[in-house]
C-alpha cells in the first residue's frame, strides 16, 4: 500500500504532526509524509490550462497531486483556523482543480483519512469537518474512511488524548 500524508499545519512537530505520525506507524506500506509549510505552494489561477495538460504553475503542488494520484491512501491533516483548514491545506485543495478539469486524470478510489485539530474544545466545527468528506474528497471520487478530530488542542500535546485513543482503535 502506498501512503501519502499531507500535514497542513505551519507548526512542525505540533498536534497534526503527532497524530499523522501515529497513524502512519499503524499502517504497513510505503509511506511519505510531506510538511506543506516547507514546500513551494502556489495558488490556482483558474486559467484552465489543466484541461489540456499539466498545471502551468511549476511548484511542489504539481508533484503533490501526482503523488496523490499514485497513492492508495491519503492522510490529510490540518488545524482548523477561523473555522476552516489552514492556508497551506487550502492551497493544495484549490489545486485539486487540475484533476477535476482534466478527464484523463483521476483520484477515484483513493482512500482518505482526515485529521483535524482545533483549539476550540466544542463541536463548533463538526459540520465543516463533515463537509470535507463531500467537497473536496467525495467530489473527486475519493473515499473518506476515517476522521480524527482533536478538540481543545491549543498547545503541543494538549487535547489530543481522545484522538490518539481513536487512532489506536482504528483498523486499517
Amino acid at each position: 500500500m502506498k501512503i501519502l500524508a499531507l500535514i497542513g499545519s505551519p507548526r512542525k512537530n505540533g498536534n497534526c504532526d503527532i497524530l499523522v505520525n501515529r497513524i502512519a506507524e499503524k499502517i504497513d506500506g510505503e509511506k511519505e509524509i510531506l510538511f506543506l509549510n516547507e514546500l513551494n505552494l502556489n495558488y490556482c489561477n483558474a486559467c484552465q490550462a489543466c484541461q489540456k495538460g499539466d498545471c502551468i504553475k511549476d511548484d511542489d503542488t504539481r508533484d503533490i497531486i501526482a503523488k496523490i494520484e499514485d497513492a492508495d491512501l491519503l492522510i490529510f491533516s490540518s488545524p482548523i483556523y477561523f473555522g476552516q483548514v489552514s492556508a497551506q491545506a487550502k492551497t493544495v485543495i484549490d489545486r485539486f482543480y487540475m484533476i477535476s478539469q482534466n478527464p484523463e486524470r483521476t483520484l477515484e478510489g483513493t482512500k482518505v483519512i482526515q485529521v483535524f485539530t482545533q483549539a476550540n474544545p466544542s463541536d463548533a466545527f463538526d459540520q465543516y469537518i463533515k463537509s470535507m468528506e463531500t467537497m473536496p474528497f467525495g467530489f473527486l471520487g475519493m473515499e473518506v474512511i476515517e476522521t480524527i478530530s482533536a478538540k481543545g488542542a491549543a498547545g503541543k500535546g494538549e487535547g489530543i488524548e481522545d484522538a490518539l485513543k481513536k487512532i489506536e482503535e482504528m483498523e486499517i
